[in-house]
């Protein structure tokens, strides 16, 4: 986002400069995030439903898929997973840049700008890591039901327990995630708090 020009910004190339910069990251990670968010459940749901015709509708294939259905589900759990963890960190890295354009906003006199008047979110909870908490979870419970829905190849499907667990998985994940969501504004502060140093009396030696 490039700022308009006026007496302040005039003397302050390097922070303009900067502050563009500043945007273009921003911009870009949060580009990146959102099309993640967009691709993994459609390749989620597409790559599973391709797996359960072939074993629920095709006989021919169903006792040769069946026994690939835990490794791939516990597979595709992992990856969604790791996918997860780097959302997390990208939600932190964000939250860091838009502190950092609310700063540089300040200094450089602009009273509305993008970084200052941002919403934090709606109805006080809706924003992007609440729908991170939804989406997230929802692929990794799916990933876990693929993954139990077959203990064994000769059984019929265990739907009740597979489904359980999944409604457990989507559970955990989306309160981990609306609590992080919660206590992001106040992260410096808490971190402060749980990770400060405590001056001792130090030991003489005798």
């Amino acid at each position: 986002m490039s700022t308009s020009s006026n007496g302040n910004n005039d003397h302050n190339p390097e922070l303009i400069g900067v502050y563009n910069q500043l945007c273009e990251s921003y911009r870009a990670i949060d580009d990146f995030r959102a099309k993640l968010l967009g691709f993994l459940p459609l390749a989620s749901a597409g790559g599973a439903f391709l797996l359960l015709t072939d074993v629920f509708v095709n006989t021919e294939k169903s006792q040769f898929a069946k026994p690939f259905l835990e490794p791939l589900g516990l597979f595709g759990f992992v990856i969604t997973l790791g996918l997860y963890f780097y959302e997390i960190y990208g939600i932190r890295k964000c939250h860091a840049l838009i502190k950092a354009g609310q700063q540089l906003e300040i200094l450089m006199g602009i009273p509305a700008g993008q970084f200052t008047k941002r919403p934090r979110n709606v109805l006080y909870l809706i924003n992007e890591p609440f729908a991170t908490g939804v989406i997230y979870p929802a692929v990794l419970a799916g990933w876990i039901f693929l993954t139990l829905i077959f203990p064994q190849s000769n059984q019929p499907p265990a739907i009740e327990t597979a489904f359980t667990a999944a409604i457990w998985v989507f559970v955990v994940g989306f309160l981990i995630t609306l609590i992080y969501n919660l206590v992001l504004p106040c992260h410096e502060s808490i971190s402060r708090f749980l990770f400060r140093k405590k001056v001792d009396k130090p030991d003489q030696c005798e």
